[in-house]
């Protein structure tokens, strides 16, 4: 990593970002959550499994994914694999690990599946901000993301209502 996490310090604009948090612990996710919200995030999706964390991916399309490794159904790995194929639409969405499981092992086969960053559990929230700040000035594709084009495109999409409760489009 050629920036240090550590000397990253201005802010960012995380109200265009759209989270979605894959984790099995309840408290996990809650927390996580808070977290984003704190940074000033509006949108944050949650989810308890890889298989319904991919459907969520394919529909709301969210600008950064944090994923556990070991949960139910299919784990984090698989997760991975799946939304960075090629013919996934959201292969260049940044993926954050969040684990309490990180060997070195785990970490290289983490990496080699296509993750960005990996964070260790339980992660403060400095941690996670500038894990994010580095993803972010690292990442080509999770620059573009930040504008939000695709669900400034979906926010365009849904009705807008006016006073008469009549929607328009």
């Amino acid at each position: 990593m050629s920036l240090s996490a550590s000397r990253v310090s201005f802010p960012l604009d995380f109200s265009r970002t759209s989270f979605l948090v894959v984790d099995d612990q309840p408290f996990s996710r809650r927390l996580v959550h808070s977290m984003l919200l704190g940074f000033g995030s509006r949108e944050v999706y949650e989810s308890t499994n890889g298989v319904e964390a991919f459907e969520l991916v394919r529909n709301v399309m969210p600008s950064i994914i944090i994923t556990d490794l070991v949960m139910p159904i299919f784990d984090g790995l698989r997760f991975i694999k799946m939304v960075k194929d090629a013919q996934s639409p959201a292969h260049k969405t940044p993926i954050i690990v969040l684990s309490g499981y990180l060997t070195k092992a785990a970490a290289l086969t983490v990496r080699s599946s296509g993750a960005d960053e990996l964070l260790v559990k339980p992660v403060s929230p400095k941690s996670l901000y500038e894990h994010i700040v580095c993803m972010v000035l690292q990442n080509d594709s999770a620059s573009r993301q930040l504008t939000l084009p695709h669900n400034r495109k979906r926010r365009a999409e849904q009705p807008r209502k006016e006073a008469g409760g009549v929607a328009f489009v």
